[in-house]
């Protein structure tokens, strides 16, 4: 069963990864994934290049023409492509098990969702995720570019299979996980 894991920026979607990792679940993370092509130079040049921007300080000039909607576009023609071929390479080590989770936090604006058997949305207080990307090192304005980039939380959790309310402790986000996956084996 092929699982989609969603939620808007700081919501939490990366600590369920990690947890349900612990649990010896399998996971697939579309930012995990993004991050390490953004370690590889070929992928940087490559990226410059057709953004027609510095590779120096390519990530400042991504954020700040990130509004823009046909370098918006361009991006995402780039970029998908790479990650999903990187997730179809890694996708064979996890066709015998019997739930795969994936990490998509643009899923519904992309609009993803059907291919995924059952989706899980991370719901999180506007403060409590601002905070969240603030504590990470992220700027106040980069929270904000990239929580107005997302639909709102109410649609997504409409939407969704389910919904995981994360205002609260790491061990409430946990015990709510549990709960998650009883269902799920049934």
């Amino acid at each position: 069963m092929k699982i989609a894991i969603t939620g808007n920026i700081g919501s939490g979607k990366s600590e369920v990864i990690k947890y349900l990792i612990k649990k010896n679940f399998y996971c697939i993370s579309s930012d995990y994934i993004i991050a390490q092509l953004h370690q590889k130079e070929e992928f940087k040049s490559f990226l410059s290049a057709q953004l027609q921007i510095d590779k120096k300080n390519y990530k400042q000039q991504i954020l700040k023409n990130i509004s823009n909607a046909e370098f918006n576009k361009k991006l995402k023609k780039i970029i998908y492509p790479r990650l999903n071929a990187e997730k179809k390479k890694i996708l064979p080590k996890f066709k015998s098990f019997r739930y795969v989770f994936y990490e998509i936090p643009l899923l519904f604006e992309e609009k993803l969702n059907n291919l995924y058997d059952k989706v899980i949305f991370i719901k999180s207080d506007y403060n409590k995720r601002m905070q969240r990307v603030m504590k990470r090192g992220a700027s106040q304005d980069y929270f904000l570019l990239m929580n107005k980039r997302q639909l709102n939380q109410n649609l997504k959790s409409m939407k969704s299979d389910f919904t995981i309310l994360n205002n609260g402790s790491k061990l409430d986000l946990y015990k709510q996980i549990q709960r998650l996956i009883k269902i799920c084996e049934r």
